[in-house]
């Protein structure tokens, strides 16, 4: 991964550790009132320590403060005084020339090394000579003096002492010192000379991601996320990151780099044996113990033993928290920068090392395999690479996985050898399920790079089909029907049907007379694959309205597929898919379901999220019109989150209908990730309605029609009910529109009415009971606009005799008639018997012509609530528009007062 950041986003981490810094900044303005006041500023390497040591210097010169500033190293560690001279030396007077009182004071600071600083009397007589200096110093200044020290954990004892001196004996006049180093390469005089009383500390953990994300403006969320984690919340790492390409396994592009080149830095004073050590580490990787180091070094355990111990010392390594006897690199940057810089043949005899000693100690395969890999002795194991590969997989790193299957591969084909699909399958299943397709594909290309049977060709389809990829999905099929030519007339009839079935796996629809092609070679099918075919002619003629000739070949797949074993394999489950959605398309809802639930439980079995996630969706579609919305909650929500994770944004559209519709009919409202703004998710057909009876269940017919409607019909017109209309959802579509329209404020009857035709129409074009019903519910919707209650009913008790208590119309149909018998039986205004005093108040309040905005204030009621109020208020009396309820309540009585 390439991040390109312009150099002015990349902003200095004293603007993000703004509470830091303001928290320095008070530190030095109160210790400027009270005179020598020392405040220590920590934080590990690339915290931003010196950062803000800068932007504390600039903010006192501004203010007319004198700084002086000085660096320790560990080059200059044997120098007395170092930081203090170097800061003193700076400090220029008119002229360019040091000033005298400082010039003064570095002379005596110079002359310390004599050994009359040693003895008690000396170092006594020394820091009194140098208190005079500095109180001469802080007189010539102009005003306030700001001493900055930064990495003073290379300090040395007579700077440590001086130090020591400043903070138990400040000296008078306007003094304040900031020391910035690094706790854990502080030497214990260090520390506890710091932690005298009197020294105010602030310390700098890791960047929060908010403070990344100022840190590099402008940048993607997950780029962001990535790249916060990568560096584990330290500004220098993460700048480095953004700026540069994603760091490669052998840390080249980090030991030329800058960055690279700081960091080795910090290993140029160590001796040859420290470093052989640290170059070991290295070698093994992020995670070391100290036998293994010993064994790739080459060295005795005592000795590793004594260099970790100062490497720690210098904080290059560190223990791993709850992992006693292991160590860890400061970073992973630091070992890559490190592992860049090792000599290329050394390195590769250092990883054949590493395996034998990893090997003979049982360490996990995959982390053998690595070092085998790069010495150059892999080719000689391939059980290593075997093992490797379920390593992987059983510590969740499917890609790791993917490369060791591709190694076994060329491995085992160097010796004759082909991998059955047992070693490759399960990699496939586990890339798929993070929705890995590129992954996906590479592996497919390795696999099929060999001799592959056609159920491997197959089975490599689908799941390609499945993350989205239609297109690769295809050419894998036609690459191999193109290899096998004529020979094998049953590997072409299973590859023939794939073909067309990997199209209903990447959200297509196969054309029917493709399908129906693939009857030429029937007398070479197997049994899965005849019902497979057959499957599929069935949804294309149901989808196409021809519901009586499909009924034939989905019983017939029936058949052939319950005859199966149980759960379904992946072939059988790709085809009960394809099979059940057929069904419930055709009303055969109890049959989908088990289909669909044998299939799931396959499925699961083997860990194929690629299949898991449509046919949790139809199953949700099945049980929601099976008349149990709180199962099809539950299996909408694993929908949404299988999909998601495999990324098929058109399966999560259809999860999210799901839910809204289940949820509005438990009566709960409509959730928030039902959007019906999402083009993925209300601009399908099947989505759409799902989304409108959400709506119209919850009381917002306006938002139903909406939803159906994508634009304003002209005068007269009857528009389609959705882009791209599938004819056995025609009634049901109809069938919402006209009970939309009637129970929006402005339902005409006209309207109404050509809806229910056009729901009568549709159902004799496909011959469905269900549809039958919708259409017959649709017409009682034309009775009950026209208060014609009798034949309202009859419809009504009609339509849910053949639609039954489990879809979404048949719950319509059973309220509205026994509404509809109510008001036979009472009269329209006895209705507003029934009225809660709420009801009641919003029915006289609309009868008076008020607007719902209006009706919401007057009531101090939310807008929404209103037009439940209005829709159930219009249920009771059996009207269908605002207008109406204006004439019922026209020639009723008075109300009086009603139950509160």
């Amino acid at each position: 991964m390439t991040v390109t950041v312009r150099v002015q986003e990349i902003r200095r981490p004293a603007l993000v550790r703004h509470v830091e810094f303001d928290r320095l900044t008070h530190l030095v303005r109160v210790a400027r009132d009270r005179h020598g006041r020392v405040a220590e500023l920590t934080g590990d390497p690339g915290a931003g320590k010196s950062w803000l040591l800068d932007g504390l210097a600039a903010g006192a010169r501004r203010d007319g403060v004198t700084v002086w500033s000085g660096r320790c190293s560990e080059a200059g560690a044997g120098q007395p005084f170092h930081p203090f001279l170097q800061a003193l030396a700076a400090w220029r007077g008119p002229g360019g020339r040091i000033v005298p009182a400082a010039a003064t004071l570095i002379d005596v600071l110079g002359a310390a090394g004599d050994a009359g600083t040693t003895s008690f009397d000396g170092r006594h007589q020394l820091f009194v000579t140098v208190r005079r200096g500095l109180a001469d110093c802080l007189a010539a200044a102009p005003g306030d003096v700001l001493l900055l020290l930064d990495d003073v954990h290379w300090a040395d004892p007579l700077s440590v002492a001086l130090l020591e001196m400043l903070i138990r004996r400040p000296v008078d006049g306007p003094l304040t010192t900031v020391v910035a180093h690094r706790p854990r390469q502080s030497p214990v005089r260090l520390r506890s000379v710091l932690d005298l009383g009197g020294v105010a500390s602030v310390a700098l953990g890791p960047l929060s991601y908010g403070q990344s994300a100022r840190l590099l403006d402008g940048l993607a969320p997950e780029t962001l996320q990535n790249l916060h984690d990568d560096a584990m919340g330290n500004p220098l790492y993460l700048t480095a990151l953004a700026g540069q390409q994603r760091p490669a396994d052998d840390g080249g592009p980090w030991t030329r780099g800058s960055l690279g080149a700081r960091l080795l830095a910090e290993t140029e004073p160590l001796p040859e044996g420290a470093r052989l050590v640290l170059d070991a580490a290295a070698v093994l990787g992020d995670v070391v113990d100290v036998g293994a180091v010993a064994a790739v070094a080459g060295v005795d355990r005592d000795v590793a033993c004594r260099v970790l111990t100062e490497l720690r010392r210098r904080d290059l390594i560190r223990p791993v928290p709850g992992s006693p006897g292991t160590l860890t690199f400061r970073h992973p940057l630091v070992r890559l920068a490190l592992y860049g810089a090792v000599d290329p043949c050394w390195r590769s005899a250092a990883h054949g090392r590493a395996a034998r000693h990893l090997s003979a100690t049982g360490a996990p395969p995959a982390e053998v395999a690595r070092h085998a890999e790069r010495s150059g002795i892999l080719s000689a194991d391939p059980a290593l690479l075997v093992a490797a590969v379920h390593d992987a997989l059983r510590h969740g790193r499917p890609a790791e996985a993917a490369h060791w299957v591709s190694s076994a591969l060329r491995v085992h084909r160097a010796h004759g050898v082909e991998p059955g699909p047992a070693l490759w399958r399960p990699v496939v299943r586990a890339l798929a399920a993070t929705g890995d397709a590129a992954g996906v594909r590479e592996l497919a290309r390795q696999v099929l790079g060999g001799p592959a049977g056609a159920r491997s060709v197959a089975f490599l389809s689908s799941v390609t089909a499945a993350l989205g990829d239609a297109g690769e999905a295809q050419a894998l099929v036609l690459a191999e029907l193109t290899a096998r030519g004529d020979a094998d007339p049953a590997a072409r009839a299973l590859l023939n049907v794939q073909a067309q079935f990997s199209k209903v796996l990447a959200g297509q629809t196969p054309a029917r007379a493709d399908v129906e092609a693939l009857a030429r070679d029937a007398a070479h099918e197997d049994r899965v694959t005849r019902a497979g075919r057959l499957a599929l002619l069935g949804m294309c003629m149901v989808i196409g309205g021809h519901t009586v000739r499909a009924a034939e070949p989905l019983r017939t797949a029936a058949r052939l597929l319950d005859g199966a074993e149980t759960p379904a394999g992946s072939r059988e489950g790709g085809h009960l898919l394809v099979l059940a959605w057929a069904e419930a398309l055709m009303g055969w809802y109890d049959q989908a379901r088990v289909h669909a639930e044998r299939a799931l439980s396959g499925a699961r079995e083997r860990g194929e999220a690629h299949l898991m996630a449509p046919l949790l969706g139809t199953l949700g579609y099945i049980l929601y019109h099976m008349g149990r919305p709180a199962d099809a909650h539950t299996v909408s929500l694993e929908a949404r989150s299988v999909a998601h994770r495999i990324g098929r944004d058109d399966h999560v559209g259809l999860a999210d209908a799901l839910i809204a519709a289940s949820w509005a009919r438990l009566g709960r409202p409509t959730l928030p990730n039902g959007r019906d703004d999402d083009p993925v998710a209300a601009r399908t057909p099947i989505n759409a309605l799902l989304f409108a009876e959400a709506a119209l269940t919850g009381g917002e017919p306006g938002r139903a029609l909406a939803l159906l409607l994508p634009y304003e019909p002209e005068p007269g017109d009857l528009p389609e009910q959705v882009p791209e209309p599938v004819q056995v959802y025609a009634a049901w579509c109809y069938e919402l529109l006209a009970a939309a329209t009637l129970r929006a404020d402005d339902g005409q009857h006209a309207r109404v009415a050509r809806w229910a035709e056009a729901a009568a129409d549709a159902a004799v074009a496909v011959g469905l009971p269900e549809a039958a019903g919708y259409a017959r519910l649709a017409k009682g919707h034309v009775f009950a606009r026209a208060r014609r209650w009798e034949p309202a009913a009859r419809c009504y008790e009609e339509a849910l005799a053949l639609l039954g208590d489990g879809p979404p119309g048949g719950a319509r149909a059973r309220d509205l008639a026994r509404a509809a018998v109510h008001h036979l039986a009472l009269g329209p205004q006895a209705g507003l018997g029934e009225l809660t005093s709420r009801e009641r108040e919003v029915a006289d309040l609309a009868g008076e012509g008020l607007k719902t905005k209006d009706i919401a204030e007057r009531l101090r009621i939310s807008p929404r609530t209103v037009d439940v109020h209005l829709n159930r208020i219009y249920a009771k009396l059996g009207v269908g528009s605002r207008a109406a309820l204006v004439r019922l309540l026209s020639v009723s009585e008075p109300p009086g007062p009603g139950p509160r």
